[in-house]
């Protein structure tokens, strides 16, 4: 790693050989691409849609959280590949192709913020655990934003343990995620972040089949603990798809990091940038999570028209709406 870095921060021929590496450049503004289309989407949901879903107050503050720090990670990573790219668009010779170390601040950023991803997704699923024990509001509201808090606590105090000692100073070929002084911090945060994502999967699916499982068996003349059972486990269900992409994308990101690491010794160092740009997947998940809940929230308002629109089609008999709707409250 550190004979690496070495290479990569102060030698011309590195510079020069990764000029050349057009398949670096298309991933590169594929990244812009993602992160562009992610922020259009965040902005066009915010706008519109995100006060119409079905998510009570408290969930939606932690949505409202993920998509901060999804917006967050977009900008840092449009600023951290175009600044790579200017400076390689307007070098005089290939060897000039090199940026000043100070705009790795944001690579260096972007690297950590996928922490507070990790901890908002733990937040919604504890959030879902209180609401399906029946905790209080504020119990429940208390815990949402201290999620929000510790989501910008946690990235903060790993960037500032893992780069507090890394050099701004000159000019580097590339910025990297991992250096030598950060590359202990960031390898042990990536694996204590990999064990809290399969205990936080491992724990919404078991919630997840709790609440059906008292739903299907409890008996209960209570219409209001049967309708808050309901309506938790609809919420639940319309949080899944976007749990499962992150949890997807997430163990792929671990493991092509670690995949990555192993072959380090036997690549290039342009090679090594190349498969590293590559093994970053988190863009993806930045676009496809914003584009999932605006899915679901439209898919949500189009089955409410459909049901108010059977509901008005029925009103001559009204016995039929009450024992109905009477009969799926009980289902």
């Amino acid at each position: 790693m550190e004979a690496m870095e070495d290479e990569m921060s102060s030698s011309c021929a590195f510079a020069e050989e990764l000029y050349d590496l057009y398949h670096v450049q298309a991933v590169q503004w594929t990244c812009i691409a993602l992160s562009v289309a992610s922020l259009v989407l965040i902005g066009y949901t915010a706008r519109h849609y995100l006060r119409k879903t079905i998510f009570e107050n408290i969930t939606e503050e932690l949505i409202i959280a993920l998509y901060v720090a999804i917006a967050i990670y977009s900008v840092f990573l449009i600023i951290s590949q175009l600044s790579q790219l200017f400076y390689r668009y307007t070098a005089s010779t290939k060897c000039d192709a090199q940026v000043p170390k100070f705009w790795c601040i944001f690579r260096f950023s972007i690297t950590v913020i996928v922490c507070s991803f990790i901890v908002l997704h733990i937040g919604i699923t504890f959030q879902h655990l209180l609401s399906s024990f029946r905790f209080g509001t504020r119990t429940q509201q208390a815990a949402a934003r201290i999620s929000i808090v510790i989501s910008f606590i946690y990235p903060t105090a790993v960037g500032t343990i893992a780069y507090g000692h890394e050099s701004l100073e000159g000019r580097t070929a590339y910025c990297p995620g991992m250096t030598t002084s950060s590359a202990m911090v960031l390898r042990a945060s990536l694996y204590f972040n990999f064990a809290l994502h399969i205990l936080n999967i491992l724990a919404s699916v078991l919630l997840l089949k709790y609440n059906h499982h008292r739903l299907r068996t409890e008996q209960t003349y209570d219409l209001t603990l049967s309708f808050h059972r309901r309506q938790n486990l609809y919420a639940m269900q319309q949080f899944l798809p976007i749990s499962t992409i992150f949890a997807f994308t997430f163990i792929i990101f671990f493991v092509s990091v670690c995949f990555n690491e192993v072959l380090m010794s036997i690549m290039s160092p342009s090679w090594f940038i190349f498969t590293s740009v590559v093994a970053n997947v988190i863009p993806y998940y930045c676009l496809l999570c914003p584009l999932l809940f605006l899915l679901l929230i439209r898919r949500g308002r189009f089955k409410r028209v459909a049901h108010v629109k059977r509901l008005v089609h029925r009103e001559r008999d009204p016995n039929d709406i009450y024992f109905a709707a009477l009969r799926d409250q009980w289902k």
